[in-house]
């Protein structure tokens, strides 16, 4: 009898674990479709919500930590010189407890490369970094 509880225990345990791992799974994805939503439509306070503390942003080159409020007036500013046209996510990916994102965002004058990376804190996804580069190809989405 105590060798057939360990068994059930132990088969617990992995079906446990595999359904956090995919609960992490779901949550980048939500969080990665919710911030190319904010994206396409200029939404510094949305994508925000989604940050870390403290988040490294990288932008056209000029990089370093901000808090969200920071962060916050800092895309604001780049939306409003920028305005969004389209936002289209081209690759994204997961492993255990980090995401990332790039995709290209077409504004009205320029096409610049977004890349959203992710990591968990055991509970849930924050972004921890984002980079905005010009876009040399320049082909649109």
């Amino acid at each position: 009898m105590g060798k057939q509880k360990i068994k059930l225990l132990s088969l617990f345990l992995l079906i446990m674990l595999g359904s956090s791992a995919s609960v992490l799974q779901q949550d980048s994805n939500e969080i990665i479709s919710k911030s190319a939503e904010a994206l396409q439509n200029g939404d510094a306070v949305n994508l925000a919500k989604y940050f870390y503390k403290t988040i490294e942003i990288d932008m056209l080159g000029e990089e370093n930590f901000y808090s969200q409020a920071q962060s916050v007036q800092l895309l604001k500013n780049f939306f409003e010189k920028n305005k969004p046209v389209k936002f289209a996510v081209s690759h994204q990916g997961a492993k255990e407890t980090s995401a990332f994102a790039i995709g290209q965002l077409q504004t009205k004058g320029n096409t610049f490369r977004i890349s959203i990376f992710l990591k968990s804190d055991g509970s849930q996804f924050f972004i921890h970094q984002l980079r905005i580069e010009q876009d040399e190809e320049g082909n649109g989405i």
